[in-house]
């Protein structure tokens, strides 16, 4: 998916076009300081102050002249009047320092959206100490400082006055983006002594490595607010990355030329010497990757100790990564009225893919584990929604720290929309069987069979005597082994086609000799395994999926394979199968899933308390042995609707398993709205429900409830052609398969 234009670019494309038309007979060189001056001008017109006693102030000598400047500035803030943004905000948006792609990502630089930084300045204002200083330690051009200043003082010029010469301290690594910053402050003020008293203060250097004596002279009493985008990158040297800075032109994964490598050694030298600074001077980052955001997430609640209030734009890591458990314990221990709020990306927030997702965390420091009377401590998830115009609080749900330790040891936080999907999330982890409990069903060895970039100079793309067929994520579907098979290209460019249910059959890219196999993945190969893809997404059409392997395959690091050692390994391995691919279980990974199905993420999902002796663990093995064979029947309508009624029945029975009912199936249901989007709908409505009416009809024959309206739903959609349980990759498919399953 192509990353989408930001948002905020399209409303200031017209002031972004009146500043490069501004500046183009400049010299390159000069371009970005001619930028600025045409923006300090813009903010002397905004904040009514003399423009030419402000550049004498701060010694910048005129590229263009006074009249020049003024004409100009004047119809840049004529077009900041049509835009739906605070004109200060818009002045930052422009300021910011122009990055090169390599750049940007080293800095891990992703600036911050003017509807982010109003969602950042509410809750700092929420949470905010009166009578302290307010600092963003990695300011940038100002926006979040901005925002803070507005959401205080308003309109009121001699409020903003006293507040900016007083109370507003900043940082940045970069004396551009200072001078950024200071501009767009400037224009909220005609007071140009409050703008000298404040940039007396500001700070030019690594925010991260200046001593903690430094900030404490700046703010004696800690400061009453700390609002941050911080860097997003980790602190670690990359030979792409190191490659395409230094103007080589190569795609990731392709192969290196000695030039590339020029001076590579010294930068990852330097970046080794850095981490290690940061890890000696934050403790959380101890024995892991350095994460710029995660060292400034606690360099934030050092600044506002004693009370202090913190709200900071940082990624969805923080909340499920294993390597930021030290991060979150010190968030709860350290903050009362800790609020966490999810959004994604689907605002065009950021020029990176809309499935992304990123927090904005707030609260108050504490200084210990229990708030403010003893009241047990909460954490308030919230849910955001970006709009045209912000980001509007849709849903949330509060989480009492006592019972989430409970749930999830390690302090990462479900994304549960609501009260209600919060007591089933907490009810069915209570009722599930943990991979610890030690239930002998779930003794399992995890294992990546080949790597797909370490392996690849052993892979043969014909089949050969002594070759295994190298299995890929695609290739696994649920209950399907085969789903997709390869037809030409390679790499990204490569074209595989979807196999119909009924047709699945071993077509792969590559192939290994078993030479080239350790003697324990040779050994594994020829055994009868589980495996899964661990390439998923909380809003893809499903996100858990698994199959039977068969021997005589390995497997690529994106299908980590499973074995059981228990007593009942062979009946376990299949129930295993079934219960993952289950809906149910599905809905509980989605609540703590990124990108990956990682054995850590995994392990901490409980599955339904259902043994491979039970009489439901023997109903659910039944079931998937059948899917299994069902698969290679040929593609036909009637081994389709056999395999539906399979899924509802195992689907139903890890609902039970779960202490589920019929009610929190409706819930679980309603995260899955990508479901049979090939399938003809009723008419009348958008979009067919099929799987969801054909899964409520069986749960309710087995919880006693109301049939009569689904069963003439699932009727009326199957004389209309529809099909429970058809993945998109089958019903979307443009060379007939659709019609192979709508016909037959």
């Amino acid at each position: 998916m192509s990353a989408p234009y930001p948002y905020e670019q399209t409303l200031l494309r017209a002031a972004d076009a009146l500043l490069n038309q501004a500046t183009a007979k400049l010299p390159a060189q000069a371009r970005y300081e001619g930028r600025l001056q045409v923006l300090e001008a813009a903010a002397s017109r905004l904040g009514t102050f003399s423009m030419r006693e402000y550049f004498g102030l701060f010694g910048v000598e005129a590229l263009f002249t006074w009249e020049e400047l003024e004409s100009v500035s004047a119809a840049l803030v004529a077009e900041f009047q049509r835009l739906p943004m605070l004109p200060a905000l818009a002045l930052s948006a422009l300021a910011r320092e122009p990055l090169a792609a390599a750049a940007q990502k080293k800095s891990g630089s992703y600036y911050t959206d003017f509807r982010l930084a109003s969602l950042v300045a509410e809750l700092a204002q929420r949470v905010r100490v009166d009578g302290r200083p307010v600092i963003d330690p990695a300011c940038g051009a100002g926006i979040l400082l901005c925002a803070l200043t507005f959401a205080v003082c308003g309109h009121d010029r001699k409020k903003t006055s006293a507040w900016l010469a007083d109370f507003v301290h900043a940082a940045d690594a970069s004396p551009n983006a200072l001078r950024g910053a200071a501009l767009s402050l400037a224009s909220l003020t005609d007071d140009l002594g409050s703008i000298a008293r404040m940039r007396s203060r500001w700070f030019c250097g690594d925010a991260l490595l200046r001593p903690d004596a430094d900030w404490v002279a700046c703010a004696p009493q800690g400061y009453g607010a700390v609002v941050a985008n911080p860097p997003w990158e980790k602190v670690k040297a990359s030979r792409h990355e190191f490659a395409k800075a230094n103007g080589a032109s190569r795609h990731y994964g392709s192969d290196h030329d000695a030039g590339d490598l020029l001076g590579f050694a010294a930068a990852q030298r330097e970046s080794l010497s850095y981490a290690r600074q940061l890890a000696g001077r934050y403790p959380t980052m101890a024995g892991g990757e350095v994460n710029l955001y995660a060292a400034f997430t606690e360099l934030l609640l050092r600044l506002a100790r004693s009370g202090g209030g913190v709200a900071a734009l940082v990624p969805g890591g923080l909340i499920r990564s294993q390597s930021t458990e030290a991060l979150r314990r010190l968030l709860v221990d350290g903050c009362d009225d800790l609020s966490v709020g999810v959004l994604d990306n689907r605002a065009r927030f950021f020029g990176i893919d809309t499935r992304f997702k990123f927090l904005v965390v707030a609260g108050r420091t504490s200084g210990g584990p229990v708030g403010e009377g003893n009241i047990p401590k909460q954490i308030h998830l919230e849910m955001y929604q970006g709009t045209d115009a912000g980001c509007l609080k849709t849903s949330g749900a509060r989480l009492p720290v006592s019972t989430l330790s409970e749930l999830r040891p390690d302090l990462s936080i479900p994304e549960v929309r609501n009260q209600k999907e919060w007591r089933l999330f907490v009810r069915a982890n209570r009722h599930g069987t943990g991979w610890r409990d030690g239930d002998a069903a779930w003794q399992v060895d995890f294992a990546r069979e080949v790597d797909m970039t370490k392996h690849r100079l052993h892979f043969a793309t014909v089949s050969a005597d002594g070759a295994l067929p190298v299995v890929e994520g695609r290739m696994v579907h649920h209950y399907r082994f085969g789903a997709k098979g390869f037809v030409s290209g390679s790499g990204r460019a490569a074209v595989w086609d979807s196999q119909p249910f009924g047709k699945s059959a071993v077509r792969p890219q590559f192939w290994v000799d078993r030479t080239h196999l350790s003697e324990a993945m040779r050994q594994r190969a020829q055994r009868v395994r589980a495996g899964f893809c661990d390439i998923a997404g909380q809003t893809n059409e499903r996100s858990m999926m698994s199959a039977i392997i068969p021997a005589g395959v390995v497997c690529g690091n994106k299908v980590p394979t499973v074995e059981f050692t228990g007593p009942n390994a062979a009946a376990d391995m299949w129930l295993w199968v079934g219960l993952t691919n289950s809906l149910p279980f599905d809905w509980l990974l989605r609540r703590v899933l990124t990108t990956t199905v990682n054995y850590f993420l995994l392990r901490s999902v409980p599955l339904p308390s259902i043994s491979s002796a039970s009489l439901p663990g023997r109903r659910i093995i039944e079931a998937t042995q059948e899917l299994v064979q069902l698969d290679m029947r040929g593609a036909c309508r009637a081994n389709q609707w056999r395999a539906a009624q399979l899924r509802a029945q195992i689907d139903v029975l890890a609902l039970a398993g779960y202490g589920g009912t019929l009610e929190d199936l409706e819930t679980m249901l309603a995260d899955f709205p990508l479901l049979d989007r090939g399938q003809p709908a009723l008419a009348g409505e958008p979009r067919s429900t099929i799987t969801a009416d054909f899964l409520l009809l069986a749960a309710a024959r087995r919880f006693k409830g109301l049939t009569v309206v689904l069963d003439d739903r699932v009727r009326r959609a199957m004389d209309a052609g529809a099909m429970p349980y058809v993945p998109a990759i089958a019903a979307g498919e443009d060379d007939g398969e659709l019609n192979l399953y709508a016909a037959r």
